[in-house]
């Protein structure tokens, strides 16, 4: 499917919020230019971090024994959360912002129209995920607030019909679920916010292919990270 006329903005996205960004860039179902090679992480153990503190010799005088080195000190976990693996038939991908989530095993991945976002899309080309993170650009407003002005711009368009906003946490972190209805068919969409950035899940198809679209969704936000 074609991107929608208004590409001419994407110039202006990067000083928009994320929320209007991601769902301004782009309006169907079409991938960006190229695939990315990705490093998918599938191993789910906790990194092991060792000190690297040099040790001092140890000064002896005559007729004295040097003591026995201490031994090395064992190895620490890293206390971050380690993503689960991926479930069967998806793979893990990294995208902007730190975000780690799934892609079904047989979607092609490339750059978005904005930086802070890469774009998966099915072999058919009719169905369609966008994620990524970046900084907030405007901390006085909750996400809450920042994604319903978003949906208000959006449902100015021909063809824009809401069908669900609302606050809905995600792993503890304030969150935001939006679906909505336009002329190429539904998405649904997942934003939450931490440590400074809001992170963003979205999965548009076809009217028919609602259900799958929401369960992609759904699973990509479930293995997503942080």
């Amino acid at each position: 499917m074609a991107r929608r006329s208004g590409d001419a903005r994407a110039g202006r996205l990067g000083a928009l919020p994320l929320a209007f960004a991601i769902t301004a860039a782009y309006v169907v179902v079409g991938g960006g230019a190229g695939v990315l090679a990705l490093r998918a992480g599938t191993s789910g153990q906790p990194v092991a971090r060792v000190s690297t503190t040099p040790r001092l010799p140890v000064i002896t005088t005559p007729g004295e024994t040097a003591p026995p080195s201490a031994a090395p000190p064992a190895p620490r976990p890293s206390s971050s959360p380690a993503a689960p693996a991926p479930p069967p038939g998806f793979r893990a991908v990294e995208a902007p912002g730190g975000l780690v989530t799934v892609v079904p095993d047989d979607w092609a991945v490339g750059p978005g129209t904005v930086a802070t976002t890469l774009v998966a899309t099915a072999p058919d080309g009719r169905r369609e995920a966008r994620f990524g993170g970046a900084p907030v650009t405007d901390p006085g407003r909750t996400l809450l607030e920042r994604i319903t002005a978003a949906a208000a711009d959006r449902e100015r368009e021909p063809g824009h019909a809401r069908l669900a906003l609302a606050e809905t946490p995600v792993r503890g972190h304030p969150g935001v679920r939006w679906e909505f209805a336009e002329a190429a068919g539904r998405v649904a969409v997942a934003y939450w916010e931490t440590g400074g950035i809001e992170y963003v899940v979205y999965a548009s198809g076809p009217v028919e292919a609602w259900s799958d679209t929401r369960a992609l969704l759904a699973a990509m936000v479930d293995a997503a990270r942080p």
